[in-house]
């Protein structure tokens, strides 16, 4: 361990993981030194052992250098007309809200659906929704990146399916936190943030298309004609892109997820969220006592991945992190790349300070970042 890691209490593995597993770290070393001849065998490995993690098929899995590369591909990759509609939540991260503003320019109207009580949607306004004309696409969060507050997921790919809508889970939130079968889920496209929960670097991403779901390639340049076609002549449409449309992948990055989806997939793993949820619920429950400080979605922990949002009366959140910073404890503060929830939630002004644990952390350091938080909202 180094003297950093002793010296840190690291909670903002909602932002990204760390410190990586010794195996990741190994895993991008042993490529970097690696040389042209093995790195097609370094590719395959790594692509089929994560495709393999998530129980699908790799010819459906596009591997991007980001998750927000491949909500962008997933979003703006279909013949998109004038009039169609998609629906969305109030708490998305600003890569997917992004993207619809700019479809919006093309003539797609987007819909926000209500929260339920203490859901991240209503599922009722959603039904309703999904019941009028013209929706083409669902287009939500796993998980709130700000508070954790998650997505029912099932019931509403349940009923975009039986209203010919298709759906688009951003998974950043939730992806290598437990075993997720993406083929089980019924999804059509599922984004994946490779620095997050699968315990990869930064600059690998993905994004899975269910074998049904067409999508429409925007150029035809990826693909290579066959011994039938013309070589003068390319189709026009495809049912996803392709790797050119994504860009080189960082095979480093991808060797590095490969390898956290090996360690996720251990039995001393098989419990992570579970013990990450523990943490957040003896966090909660004490610093629901302290004065001055407010949990956003403070719902039952199942409803929930291992975050907690709160903020300090008259306090900006910047502050709040910079304090606890200095004690050495990491935070995040501000708006979460999520502005959207912060609207939703009445805390644009001064945003919120998210406290996101992992299996790693320990009840000693719970203890020592409560007192600190207490400290610093007695002196607000």
């Amino acid at each position: 361990m180094s003297k950093e890691q002793r010296d840190t209490i690291y909670l903002n593995h909602a932002g990204t993981s760390w410190p990586k597993p010794p195996t990741v770290l190994q895993a991008c070393n042993r490529f970097q030194q690696s040389g042209p001849t093995d790195w097609p065998q370094i590719f395959n490995k790594a692509f089929q052992t994560v495709a393999d993690f998530y129980h699908i098929d790799r010819s459906r899995l596009l591997l991007t250098p980001s998750c927000t590369a491949a909500i962008n591909l997933a979003l703006t990759d279909h013949e998109w007309q004038a009039g169609d509609r998609i629906l969305t939540s109030h708490f998305e991260h600003h890569a997917l809200g992004r993207t619809l503003t700019k479809l919006n320019s093309l003539g797609v109207t987007t819909t926000k659906i209500q929260p339920g009580s203490d859901e991240l949607i209503d599922l009722a306004h959603l039904e309703t929704e999904l019941k009028k004309s013209d929706v083409k696409l669902v287009a939500m969060t796993a998980a709130c990146n700000v508070t954790g507050l998650l997505l029912p997921m099932v019931e509403t790919i349940e009923l975009a399916h039986q209203n010919n809508a298709m759906v688009l889970i951003d998974g950043a939130q939730v992806a290598g936190w437990w075993d997720l079968d993406l083929r089980e889920l019924g999804v059509d496209m599922f984004t994946i943030a490779g620095h997050k929960g699968p315990q990869a670097p930064w600059g690998i991403g993905g994004l899975y298309v269910a074998p049904r779901t067409q999508m429409h390639c925007a150029s035809a340049v990826c693909e290579l004609p066959t011994a039938s076609e013309s070589n003068t002549e390319t189709p026009s449409q495809f049912e996803m892109p392709g790797y050119c449309d994504a860009g080189s992948v960082n095979i480093a990055a991808l060797a590095g997820m490969a390898a956290g989806c090996e360690f996720l997939s251990s039995s001393e793993n098989a419990t992570r969220l579970e013990k990450a949820r523990d943490l957040t619920g003896r966090f909660t429950e004490q610093a629901r006592q302290i004065e001055n400080v407010t949990i956003f979605h403070d719902v039952p922990l199942d409803k929930k991945m291992p975050s907690v949002a709160l903020g300090i009366d008259n306090m900006s959140s910047t502050d709040v992190a910079k304090q606890l910073r200095d004690a050495g404890i990491i935070t995040s503060a501000g708006l979460q790349c999520s502005p959207d929830s912060h609207n939703a939630l009445g805390t644009g002004k001064h945003g919120l300070t998210r406290f996101s644990f992992s299996s790693q952390n320990t009840i000693d350091e719970v203890t020592t970042v409560l007192s600190r938080v207490q400290k610093i909202a007695t002196n607000a």
